[in-house]
């Protein structure tokens, strides 16, 4: 998670960012590429059929050979006689996007209608769910509904690796990383050993690489960095684009315009929600209006914004957004300080030594000058010898070889000196596997 933002970069309006996409979107749409990232992450045709014999068998099997004419006959004749039979649209959802034989929206538009057949309570609703999302994010590109299907999906099918993997990346692509940690290691969990390096070393990357943790999807949407402009942010437009009720796409969009002094730009594309009653029970878009509020001085529309953050009331974005409030808008350094403590008692608060310079300060005004020295002794520690650009380029070469015992106690020791002991814990248990079985067999090194 980067800390670090750029003053200079030049400000592209979002509808530059749009039209620029535009050849590649026309291309991207002749292409299979999302199918092919699709198969990696899970696959549209990795459904879990029966073993029971049905009037399908013979479906199934043009299917697996490609006879997509035959088995489309098959499919809809089991239909017109068992209308009900979830396996059968899951395999008509199957061949629709497989086939390629119409446009790759239109035939996510299609399976997606076959899928949305299969009831909530039937055995096969939470593989439904996960594959519609899928579509939803990677082809129709749209990351709200891809989101209320994964929930769904999770709810039904809590261990299912697929689905708290896809869950973990779209909260990464919109901007919600400080959220994301309970499908990670839930994914953690779910691998099996010989992967867990793997799992460890792409977490690593969300945390410190954004961009290249999540390049394999701009590469699929084919997603190019404009200027200085970053591929998130232009996939973010793009989402906007194609699914225009997503709070979350507009306060991702408008936080990269805040971190970057942008202000103007930060509160217009805010502004631009077309339902702001709505926007207002999203709380990422609550915590990025109310920051953008108080760093233009607006005060008290900082406090009728903040008066209306929806629950949880708890946790690092609302307990950060607290801390500024009683610090900025209030002015109560003590109770400011009592916000930012619990703020900084979760994960994402430390990499956040911008809140950490907050706190000390409260602790300066209230009269707790050790503690404030101790505070700021900490920040300076972390940016000059801990959390460092080359140390952490360095770590992330040597973890291109996931075999290295070396690159994992070295990871250990970073999240340790972070005060990250879930990571620092796990790293150490795979140095140790490493040490005492030499090169471990099944994990692959990573290419550059």
């Amino acid at each position: 998670m980067s800390n670090q933002s750029e003053n200079s970069i030049a400000e592209p309006t979002l509808s530059q960012i749009e039209s620029s996409q535009s050849t590649r979107r026309a291309a991207w749409l002749r292409s299979l590429s999302l199918l092919l990232l699709i198969a990696v992450i899970g696959g549209l045709a990795a459904f879990s059929f029966s073993p029971r014999v049905s009037s399908l068998d013979s479906a199934k099997r043009n299917v697996i050979r490609a006879n997509w004419k035959e088995a489309r006959s098959e499919i809809l004749n089991h239909l017109k006689q068992f209308p009900d039979d979830a396996e059968a649209h899951l395999l008509m959802a199957e061949l629709i996007v497989k086939s390629n034989a119409i446009a790759p929206v239109e035939s996510a538009k299609t399976a997606s209608e076959h899928l949305q057949k299969i009831a909530g309570s039937d055995p096969l609703a939470a593989k439904a769910r996960l594959q519609e999302a899928r579509l939803s994010l990677l082809i129709l590109e749209q990351p709200a509904k891809a989101e209320r299907l994964l929930r769904e999906s999770i709810s039904l099918a809590p261990d299912s690796f697929e689905a708290n993997f896809l869950m973990w990346k779209l909260l990464d692509l919109t901007g919600r990383h400080v959220v994301s940690d309970p499908y990670f290691w839930k994914c953690y969990e779910l691998s099996p050993e010989s992967e867990r390096p793997e799992r460890l070393h792409e977490w690593f990357l969300s945390e410190f690489y954004p961009e290249i943790a999540n390049d394999s999807f701009y590469a699929a949407f084919q997603i190019d960095s404009i200027g200085k402009v970053p591929a998130s942010i232009n996939l973010l437009a793009r989402f906007r684009e194609q699914e225009p009720t997503a709070s979350f796409v507009y306060a991702a969009l408008a936080r990269f315009y805040l971190d970057n002094g942008k202000l103007p730009s930060s509160l217009e594309i805010l502004k631009e929600y077309p339902d702001l009653s709505k926007a207002m029970q999203d709380q990422f878009y609550v915590s990025v209006l109310f920051e953008t509020l108080v760093e233009f001085g607006e005060l008290e529309k900082a406090r009728s914004c903040f008066d209306q953050f929806p629950e949880p009331r708890s946790g690092f974005t609302f307990c950060r957004c607290e801390g500024i409030f009683f610090q900025q808008v209030v002015g109560d350094s003590k109770a400011a300080a009592t916000s930012f403590e619990k703020a900084l008692a979760t994960w994402p608060a430390k990499f956040d030594w911008g809140m950490m310079m907050k706190l000390a300060e409260c602790y300066r005004v209230s009269g707790r000058n050790e503690e404030s020295t101790e505070l700021m002794a900490r920040v300076k520690q972390i940016t000059s010898t801990v959390l460092t650009t080359e140390r952490t380029s360095r770590l992330r070469t040597e973890l291109q070889d996931l075999s290295n015992p070396h690159a994992a106690s070295e990871a250990a020791s970073l999240y340790r000196e972070l005060g990250l002991v879930q990571e620092a814990n796990a790293w150490e248990i795979i140095r140790e596997r490493f040490e005492n079985s030499g090169i471990s067999q099944g994990v692959r090194s990573i290419e550059k």
